[in-house]
């Protein structure tokens, strides 16, 4: 719900098995800072098998697509929208 410049919105993780209430999040928010915000939140993964950290994306569902980090919330998003939180694939990662 837009109010005072915010929004609120779900977000879940790829599974469909862990969803959260966002509320209240900056219109002037970047989806990065959400994304990052709501990691611990969704007690999502923070290192992989390697232990190398790992990076998560998300998808808006209502238009099936990929947000980019520097989007603002208030550009892409609307009242009611759920974010797939998923983590990034990296093809063809070299180890050290």
């Amino acid at each position: 719900m837009v109010a005072n410049n915010t929004l609120s919105f779900t977000a879940s993780d790829v599974t469909g098995q862990k969803h959260v209430s966002v509320r209240d999040v900056p219109t002037t928010a970047t989806v990065g800072e959400v994304i990052d915000s709501l990691l611990p939140r969704m007690q999502l993964q923070h290192m992989d098998r390697e232990g190398q950290p790992v990076q998560y994306d998300a998808r808006l569902d209502r238009e099936a697509r990929h947000l980019h980090r520097s989007e603002m919330i208030g550009e892409a998003l609307q009242s009611d929208d759920n974010l797939t939180m998923h983590p990034k694939i990296m093809a063809g990662r070299l180890s050290a």
